[in-house]
């Protein structure tokens, strides 16, 4: 199983790999519920910050335990409230009741009915990546955590699983399938947590150029599996992102190059989640440019002034070229406290929310502890994760997970996840252009 001990590691605090949720037969509160402890939960995590019981990539729930649904448990499969021992049963084979199904439905002939007909969910048995919706096969058996969030066409019973923002369930159903929430605006990039490139097939060697598919620009290794996903970018979200509000979004009204930029979250009626969108005008400061010594495909005109004559495009901490707020930014006095849009004013260190403040962030002095606020995993110490939920502005510092993620400091004790080199400067990173 791939990385499989570091997943452990990292999930130690929320009951991952086979945990326990104290059962009691059918009485957990199902996910987005209101929470108070771990305990409550049927999938074994209330979020520290929402106070709502959430999913966190592979931790599941051992046998004999309490469950809602099969997505609650390792085997995938929940009969009358508790998870059984059984995995779940595949497509296409028999069946007696929707409960053993992966999918959730036991049909005509007495067979499992696919969830998802173009590709197989979680829990059904596998031959290749290729086969799953997840992209990832993991063992024989399709994993629903090659990432921080649910692949699109994957297994979901909740918007804030699904990398695109929807949790998409039939009437009457218990499980639905992710998707794309339905925005205008910015849409043809893969958003933060997405598979790119290679994928599960990564095996090694030379990262993607211009960051792939990516809207951030960064198709990296993910920590705790070592496949390529989208990273979230630090600080404010560029476009093509998912958000919640305005505010999420570099150039959005009351953030730095707002008032020309104008970029909003573009949302459809009805939904709580869209997209960051293009604005209009010039590049606000977060927004991605095209660095002056190497071009990829990247708008010169930062709305601070234009790459080509000024100096307005940096890279943040994971090494994306991000437009700067003002020109130029001088690293031997670190400019803590000053304003920020990303990590890319900050010489890298992280662009953090001002406590009560709906737009202004600030350099903050030193890497950001267990439990604080995080944009992206390079904001955390060494061997912290950032948890983020798809289309949140923030998230938090999680536990340690046994090894560096990509962009994260590194040396002799902290070494990087999935055989990235640590760098001159002591941080996992590889040489590629972006």
């Amino acid at each position: 199983m791939k990385n499989a001990i570091w997943m452990c590691f990292a999930l130690v605090l929320f009951a991952a790999c086979g945990g326990d949720n104290k059962a009691k037969g059918g009485e957990c509160t199902a996910l987005t519920a209101a929470c108070t402890v771990n305990e409550d939960c049927c999938s074994a995590n209330c979020d520290a910050l929402t106070g709502t019981c959430t999913r966190i990539p592979g931790a599941c729930v051992a046998a004999d335990n309490d469950c809602q649904t099969g997505p609650d448990c390792c085997s995938f499969r929940c009969d009358n409230g508790l998870c059984s021992g059984d995995q779940c049963t595949s497509d296409g084979a028999s069946c007696d009741n929707d409960s053993e199904c992966c999918g959730g439905i036991c049909g005509d002939g007495d067979t499992c009915t696919p969830l998802n007909p173009s590709c197989k969910t979680s829990g059904n048995t596998c031959g290749a990546n290729t086969e799953c919706c997840s992209k990832f096969c993991d063992g024989g058996t399709c994993s629903n955590s090659p990432s921080f969030c649910t692949q699109v066409g994957d297994t979901c019973t909740a918007n804030n699983e699904c990398c695109g923002g929807l949790c998409q369930i039939a009437a009457g159903a218990t499980l639905g399938t992710c998707e794309q929430v339905p925005a205008g605006g910015a849409t043809g990039c893969a958003g933060a947590g997405e598979v790119c490139a290679e994928g599960a097939d990564y095996a090694g060697g030379p990262l993607p150029t211009c960051g792939g598919e990516c809207c951030s620009r960064a198709c990296f290794p993910y920590g705790p599996t070592g496949i390529l996903v989208c990273q979230p970018p630090s600080g404010c979200k560029p476009t093509g992102e998912l958000c919640s509000a305005d505010s999420d979004c570099c150039g959005s009204i009351g953030s730095p190059d707002g008032d020309v930029s104008n970029v909003t979250c573009e949302k459809e009626a009805g939904f709580t989640i869209g997209r960051c969108n293009n604005g209009n005008s010039c590049s606000p400061a977060g927004a991605i440019c095209r660095l002056q010594s190497v071009s990829c495909n990247a708008n010169a005109n930062c709305c601070a002034g234009n790459v080509l004559q000024f100096d307005t495009c940096h890279k943040d901490a994971l090494g994306i070229p991000r437009c700067s707020v003002g020109v130029g930014v001088d690293c031997t006095t670190p400019p803590v406290g000053s304003t920020c849009a990303t990590s890319a004013d900050c010489c890298g260190l992280p662009c953090v929310p001002v406590p009560g403040s709906e737009f202004e962030s600030v350099c903050g002095s030193t890497c950001q502890p267990s439990g604080a606020v995080c944009t992206t995993d390079t904001d955390c110490c060494a061997g912290l994760p950032c948890t983020l939920e798809p289309g949140a502005p923030s998230g938090f510092c999680g536990a340690p997970q046994g090894c560096s993620s990509y962009g994260q400091a590194c040396d002799a004790t902290n070494l990087c996840c999935n055989n990235v080199p640590c760098n001159a400067n002591g941080f996992c990173i590889n040489d590629v252009i972006l």
